[in-house]
């Protein structure tokens, strides 16, 4: 049967640009996993048909390949069990998953990069690691990194136009307009409508398509959108070169720059140079320097960084000089692209009040929900290949949209069992000669009905730590602690304690000194002065965005945790993916080709496998959207040991911690009241 299937797939997939082996490979996931009927096959082989260039619907190509199996006498499965993040009630209790050190081989193609995977022995440690470290070739790298510079997109310049759209319209009306990328469709007969000058919410699962139409939009690629419309897409970093963080801004303004220099060529004109003086006071350059300076300082810059050559700044500083940039160039229409990444609380504050008093349009996609309620005056809600428009923050949308599927789920229940009623009736007296015309007007009375749509509702995200034992006080303490180097005394101050019921966020601005407080805590770096105490069975493990950087993007999940952790049943591993939400093929597919979300999951079961009695978790939010941290949410409020957080994210860290410890003077205080109090202070500071 297997050959039977496989040609079937060869046969119908002869279009597609992939590897011979790939067909073989999507034969055996069929037979080994039988899929109910052609949804379920198109979810199977989904991603093979998009990477391999598929042209038409992939609906489609998946109906004909399932027609073919039907006639090949392929046997659909009646009950297919699946291994799903839901479906798991407890966790994984690693010392009682029956670990032993039988020999375990993974052994299968890679489908995404055409090439044989390394064997991977977990009986040995020496020869697992040597083995599964098996990388991609440097022609591997390179074809990967072209295709996917192939999805980039070239936005228009950040610039500054002071010739303003008066007298025209602002908005963007466009009915039904469709977006496809991959062969896959996005949207599909859908309406964007956008009002000058109100704030939009761009929500929806990862992966829908949110930062695809943001970059059509800031492309140009959509027909009808008003041409004198400036649109503009802030990029998530800018090029570091010699230039300040403040000339950066102001060379946006390219008149403006023109005109001064034009100024100090021509000191002899005296007309010319009243002509010039007038027009640089007509686009207000004689603030532009304060304007810009402004914005960096709400966005965490002193007077000293912002006059930093912008090469010599971190990623995370370059990207706030591009949301700054942004800011700064004013365009009818500003796209934010997860703008709160890498800003500390302070500065996203300051974000929600200057986007209040921002006077066009925005949109913004973030998986902040605090932020969203704050800045959002209406929602748009991209779901099922179409956009849906809600008024309010994202409270409001929740609810409405909540109420609006109860609605629609009792009114479709209602309609089916009217349906089924009608059909019984039908079904009764069909045969019936004296009921014939009653019955002929049930039947026109079907035909004529508007079907209500059945509520389908986007999988759950979960997140499941694993429980351990319980750990008498005191696990984690420092005492009248202080850290610095040589003479200089950067926190002091320091008495803090966690035990497994602690629930504690610390805040302060970045580079305050938040991460170094943890490794303190996690003895990386010694106390200057002060005594710490640790208890000597305390297991910590510590979430960063670090974490994600040091995953082998070459290797799938299953690999990365075995190759971290030797010795453990592929079996355990699976297990534990999927408490994560990594189930099915995401569990074998490289890390590379996973979102942002998916990849902090790996990251996050990489790290709770330790089985910690005490969680650091430093911006744990970042690539997950609104579903996944609420559902990170549920997980740390479930988790019985103790939690430690740092993180920009509001409703994150006032869902989850009870206590607020703020850094600021190099000082480590607790501070007196709840998380909405401290917000009020930095808010009216």
């Amino acid at each position: 049967m297997e050959g039977k299937v496989e040609d079937v797939i060869r046969r119908v997939s002869s279009n597609l640009s992939l590897p011979e082996r790939c067909f073989s490979y999507m034969a055996g996931m069929i037979l080994d996993d039988p899929p109910r009927n052609s949804t379920e096959l198109h979810d199977m082989l989904e991603d093979f048909f998009t990477d391999g260039g598929c042209k038409k619907d992939t609906q489609k190509l998946a109906g004909d390949i399932w027609k073919q199996l039907l006639e090949i006498g392929f046997k659909s499965s009646e009950k297919v069990d699946r291994i799903v993040a839901e479906q798991m009630k407890t966790g994984v209790i690693l010392n009682e998953t029956g670990i032993s050190t039988e020999a375990i081989t993974a052994d299968y193609v890679d489908p995404f990069l055409g090439i044989q995977k390394a064997i991977v022995n977990f009986n040995s440690q020496d020869k697992g690691v040597k083995n599964i470290k098996a990388r991609r070739t440097a022609e591997e790298q390179q074809k990967h990194a072209l295709t996917m510079k192939a999805f980039q997109r070239t936005y228009p310049p950040a610039r500054v136009f002071h010739t303003k759209s008066e007298g025209k319209t602002r908005d963007i009306i466009v009915e039904r307009f469709s977006m496809q990328i991959g062969g896959k469709n996005l949207l599909e007969n859908a309406s964007l409508k956008v009002a000058f000058p109100r704030k939009y919410g761009l929500v929806g699962r990862n992966g829908i398509g949110k930062t695809t139409l943001l970059s059509a939009l800031a492309a140009g690629d959509i027909e009808k959108v008003p041409k004198n419309l400036h649109i503009l897409y802030v990029e998530q970093e800018i090029t570091g070169d010699d230039n300040t963080a403040l000339q950066t801004l102001l060379e946006a303004d390219v008149e403006r720059e023109e005109l001064l220099k034009l100024q100090t060529q021509i000191q002899n004109d005296v007309i010319k140079m009243a002509e010039i003086s007038e027009r640089l006071q007509m686009i207000d350059a004689f603030t532009a320097e304060s304007r810009a300076a402004g914005i960096l300082s709400g966005l965490g810059f002193t007077n000293e960084t912002m006059r930093f050559e912008t090469k010599k700044l971190s990623g995370g500083w370059r990207m706030r000089i591009a949301l700054a940039k942004g800011l700064f160039c004013q365009p009818d229409i500003l796209l934010l692209d997860e703008p709160t990444n890498h800003l500390d609380l302070e500065t996203v504050v300051w974000l929600e009040d200057y986007i209040h008093t921002y006077p066009n349009t925005v949109i913004v996609v973030s998986h902040d929900r605090a932020f969203l309620n704050n800045v959002a005056t209406d929602i748009i809600h991209f779901h099922s290949e179409s956009l849906h428009y809600f008024r309010g923050n994202y409270d409001d949308f929740e609810r409405v949209r909540g109420e609006k599927l109860l609605c629609q789920r009792r009114a479709h229940d209602a309609q089916q069992a009217r349906i089924d009623h009608v059909q019984k009736f039908i079904d009764r007296f069909r045969y019936n000669a004296k009921r014939a015309s009653m019955v002929q007007s049930r039947i026109k009375s079907l035909n004529k009905m508007e079907i209500i749509d059945e509520v389908l509702e986007d999988p759950t995200c979960v997140f499941q730590f694993p429980d351990m034992e319980k750990l008498s006080a005191p696990l984690l303490r420092i005492d009248d602690g202080s850290f610095g180097y040589g003479s200089e005394t950067i926190l002091s101050e320091i008495n803090i304690n966690i035990d497994m019921d602690t629930r504690m966020a610390i805040v302060g601005r970045n580079g305050c000194g938040k991460t170094t407080l943890l490794k303190l805590l996690e003895e990386y770096i010694p106390l200057k002065t002060g005594q710490l105490y640790k208890h000597r069975r305390l297991r910590i493990a510590t979430f960063t965005q670090h974490h994600i950087d040091l995953l082998d993007l070459s290797l799938s999940p299953l690999e990365q945790l075995a190759l971290m952790y030797p010795n453990t049943p592929s079996e355990a591993i699976r297990a534990h993916l999927g408490s994560f939400g990594i189930t099915g093929n995401l569990a074998l597919r490289p890390i590379c080709f996973l979102s942002g979300g998916q990849k902090s999951r790996v990251a996050f079961s990489a790290v709770a496998f330790k089985q910690p009695h005490i969680l650091f978790l430093d911006e744990p939010t970042n690539h997950l959207d609104i579903d996944a941290v609420n559902a990170l949410i549920i997980a740390v409020e479930a988790f019985s040991g103790g939690v430690l957080v740092v993180s920009h994210d509001q409703h994150f860290v006032s869902s989850v911690c009870k206590e607020i410890w703020v850094i600021k003077k190099g000082r480590v205080r607790k501070f007196k009241g709840e998380f909405n109090d401290y917000r009020k202070l930095i808010s009216s500071s």
